[in-house]
């Protein structure tokens, strides 16, 4: 049997159900009373029956219009359900997020990073890879890692790079040291000192 109606008008039922009026329930759904009749007749005509009782006063179910109500708010109930679990569906974002990362940048900024992160996106699950500066660009550029966090310095071509802080490098020292007098320091002035130096393959090494 061919459907020769819509929810539009089904909504229109609904509205005329529920405010007994013609004008009530066209202003409830922000149509005309033209408009809603015609909405009416369409619905009765598709089902072969009347559906309402029009007096000068009121308007009511007939015992057909009373079956049809319970059915047609069966049907607008699952479909209003499945439209809202697919609206869920669709503003939800899951899946997994990799980054890479220097253990400094670990260990200072991705906490709140990730709390921060997680309140927004709590189906979104995160994977760290703590690492060198070497190891966070080759798993960035092997894919291993959605992006990185690392200090940037001579970065190969196929990386995009974006800057989110500067830092400075510093000096430490005894108060009484030779080198606390100083305000700049060059290279050399280090050289002639005893110093605490970084590992080989440290990424703060490389940018230095």
């Amino acid at each position: 049997m061919p459907v020769n109606f819509d929810f539009n008008d089904l909504y229109a039922f609904r509205a005329l159900m529920e405010y007994g009026s013609f004008r009530l329930a066209a202003e409830s759904i922000c149509l005309s009373q033209p408009a809603l009749s015609r909405r009416i007749e369409k619905l009765e005509t598709a089902l072969g029956n009347r559906l309402f009782d029009r007096t000068t006063r009121r308007v009511t179910l007939t015992l057909y219009g009373q079956n049809f109500a319970e059915r047609s708010e069966q049907l607008l109930a699952h479909v209003e359900t499945v439209l809202a679990d697919i609206s869920q569906v669709s503003k939800a974002r899951t899946g997994l997020v990799t980054v890479a990362t220097v253990p400094s940048a670990a260990y200072y900024f991705m906490p709140e990073i990730i709390r921060s992160f997680q309140a927004r996106y709590p189906q979104v699950r995160i994977r760290l890879i703590d690492s060198s500066v070497g190891n966070v660009i080759e798993a960035v550029s092997s894919g291993q890692a959605d992006f990185g966090l690392c200090f940037a310095k001579n970065l190969p071509a196929s990386i995009e790079f974006t800057p989110l802080a500067d830092d400075r490098y510093v000096t430490a020292c005894r108060h009484d040291h030779p080198l606390a007098r100083k305000t700049h320091l060059s290279w050399q002035a280090y050289f002639e000192q005893d110093y605490i130096g970084l590992d080989r393959v440290s990424g703060n090494r490389d940018a230095a």
